[in-house]
C-alpha cells in the first residue's frame, strides 16, 4: 500500500525534537513492503500547504498522523496541540478519501479525546510498528481491523460522555525484532543546527510507578531491551549517511536497569564513532562506575529526573530511590567530570513552601550541578495515580475532561505558588523556573544558544542567573 506519514509536532522549545515515533512506524511499514512518504511539520512555514503538496503529488491508500504530545505540560503557560492536528486532518479529509489513522504518545494518553473530536478512521494506542502494519494488511485485504491489538476506531471514541475507559495498548513482546526507524526520511542537520539531536531508544518499558507518570501506559511495565550492537549499528548508519553525531537516548530512564546501560557505554567506547550523546537518568543504581563509563563513551551531559529530593516528597511521588542515592549520583558525575542537570517537580501532594527550601538546601549539600530546572504544577493524565488523588480532593471530578490540561498544585504552597518558588529559586544562580523560561530575554538567549552554543545547552544557566536574571530581581 502507498502510505503518507505526517509528523505533526511543531514545538521547538527548548529545542526541536526529531520524530522518532513516526520514523519507527515508517521503518516497520517499509520492512513490510509498503511504500512510505513523509511530511515533517517541524520546520514547515505552512504545514497545511506542505501536506497539500504531498497529497497533490500522489494518491495514497492510507494517511497516518503522528501526535507526539497532547499539550506542552506547562502550568504557567499551557498550550494544547489539538488545533495543530485538527487543521491538518481536516485539510487531508477535504483532499482524499483514504483512511486516516492517528497515533503517537500524545494520542495514546487520550485516544477517546482525539477520536471524538476529529474525523479520523482509526487510532493506534501504544507502540505503532506491529499495530499499524497489521492495520495496513487488513485494509489491503479488504478486512475489518477488528481485534487488532492497539487499534481503536472513531466509533469507540464517540461512545457517550463521562470518563472513558483505557483503550488497550499494543506492545511488542520483543523490540529486538522490530525494524530500524527510517532515519533517512529526516534531515537531521536541521534539527542539530537548532539544538536538537538524533533520537534513539535503547529499550522500552518502565518498571517504576511514579505518582504523576503515564510512561507505563505508553510502553508497558516490563523492560524490553534492544541488542547493544543493533543500537550502535543504528547510530553508525546515521553518522555515515548524514554526518550527524549528536544523539539523545530517549528511554524513560537510561540507567534502569543499570547493567544494560553499562554494556551500551562499553560498546560505544569500543566502536569509537566520535559521537556525543545525552540521556535522562534517575538515582536508582547510578554510581561512579556508570558515570565514568558514560563520560568515556561520549556522554555530553546527564539530565536527572529526580522530581523531588526530600524524603517526604520522594515518598509522595513513589520514587524508587532515596536521598542517599541522589547524593551518590551527583557525586559520581562530579568525579567523572560529567555535566549534570536536575529536574524538580514542585506542587505535589502535601507539599509546602518549606519543602522547597529543604530541597534547595539538600542539593546545596550535594556535589554541585550545572543547572536545576524547578517546575511547578502537575499535569493530571487519565490513568496516572495523581488523577485518583485529585478526584478525592475535589481538584477534578468524574466529568472533568482530561483531554484538556488540568493541574494539581498543592494548596500548601499558598495563593501564589509561582512567586514562592521564584523567591527561593533566585537565591541560586543555577536554579531556573518558568518565570525565566517564558521571559523574552531567555527566548532570545535560547535561540542563540541552540544555533551557536555547544551541548549541553543548560551549562550556561548559571551565567544567565548571574548576569541577566539578577538585573530583574
Amino acid at each position: 500500500m502507498r502510505v503518507l506519514l505526517v509528523a505533526t509536532n511543531r514545538e521547538s522549545s527548548p529545542f526541536p525534537v526529531s520524530p522518532l515515533g513516526v520514523l519507527a512506524v515508517a521503518g516497520a511499514a517499509l520492512a513490510a513492503g509498503h511504500e512510505v512518504d513523509f511530511v515533517d511539520c517541524m520546520f514547515a512555514p505552512e504545514p497545511v500547504s506542505a501536506l497539500g503538496r504531498a497529497l497533490d503529488a500522489r494518491a495514497y491508500d492510507v494517511l497516518g498522523f503522528g501526535i507526539r504530545n497532547l499539550d506542552n505540560c506547562f502550568w504557567p503557560a499551557p498550550r494544547h496541540f489539538f488545533e495543530d492536528v485538527r487543521v491538518l486532518v481536516e485539510a487531508a479529509r477535504q483532499t482524499t478519501t483514504a483512511p486516516i489513522v492517528l497515533g503517537g504518545s500524545g494520542f495514546s494518553v487520550a485516544p477517546h479525546g482525539w477520536l471524538s473530536r476529529l474525523d479520523a478512521d482509526y487510532g493506534v494506542v501504544g507502540e505503532g510498528e506491529n499495530a499499524f502494519t497489521a492495520l495496513l494488511a487488513a485494509l489491503a485485504d479488504g478486512r475489518r481491523p477488528d481485534g487488532i491489538p492497539g487499534i481503536v476506531t472513531t466509533a469507540a471514541g464517540r461512545q457517550g460522555g463521562g470518563r472513558p475507559s483505557r483503550a488497550p495498548a499494543s506492545f511488542a513482546p520483543s523490540v529486538a525484532a522490530l525494524a530500524r526507524p527510517a532515519h533517512h526520511l529526516v534531515d537531521y542537520e536541521r534539527y542539530v543546527r537548532r539544538g536538537g539531536f538524533v533520537t534513539v531508544q535503547t529499550k522500552r518499558g518502565c518498571a517504576f510507578a511514579c505518582g504523576y507518570c503515564v510512561y507505563p501506559q505508553l510502553e508497558g511495565t516490563m523492560y524490553r531491551h534492544r541488542p547493544v550492537d543493533a543500537i550502535v549499528d543504528e547510530m553508525e548508519a546515521v553518522v555515515r549517511a548524514q554526518n550527524v553525531r549528536q544523539f539523545f537516548f530517549a528511554d524513560s530512564v537510561f540507567n534502569a536497569p543499570r547493567v544494560p546501560a553499562l554494556e551500551l557505554c562499553r560498546a560505544l567506547t569500543r566502536r569509537d564513532l566520535g559521537v556525543g550523546w545525552m540521556a535522562y537518568a534517575n538515582a536508582a543504581g547510578f554510581d561512579e562506575e556508570l558515570a565514568h563509563a558514560m563520560a568515556g563513551a561520549g556522554c555530553l551531559g546527564v539530565e536527572f529526573g529526580f522530581d523531588a529530593v526530600t524524603d517526604k516528597m520522594l515518598r509522595a511521588w513513589r520514587k524508587p530511590f532515596g536521598q542517599r542515592d541522589v547524593a551518590r549520583s551527583l557525586r559520581a558525575c562530579r568525579e567523572a567530570g560529567l555535566p549534570a542537570a536536575v529536574h524538580l517537580l514542585f506542587g505535589g501532594p502535601g507539599e509546602i513552601v518549606d519543602d522547597i527550601r529543604e530541597s534547595q538546601a539538600y542539593l546545596d549539600a550535594c556535589a554541585p550541578v550545572d543547572a536545576v530546572f524547578a517546575s511547578l504544577g502537575v499535569r493530571i493524565y487519565e490513568g496516572a495515580p495523581i488523577a485518583a488523588r485529585a478526584r478525592a480532593e475535589g481538584v477534578i471530578d468524574d466529568d472533568t475532561d482530561l483531554f484538556f490540561p488540568a493541574w494539581y498544585v498543592s494548596a500548601g504552597l499558598g495563593q501564589d505558588p509561582m512567586r514562592a518558588l521564584d523567591g527561593i529559586a533566585r537565591r541560586r544562580d543555577h536554579w531556573t523556573t518558568a518565570t525565566d523560561w517564558t521571559s523574552r530575554t531567555m527566548r532570545v538567549i535560547q535561540a542563540s544558544a541552540n544555533r551557536f552554543g555547544g551541548q549541553p545547552l543548560w551549562r550556561n544557566v548559571r551565567e544567565y542567573g548571574r548576569r541577566l536574571r539578577s538585573s530583574r530581581t
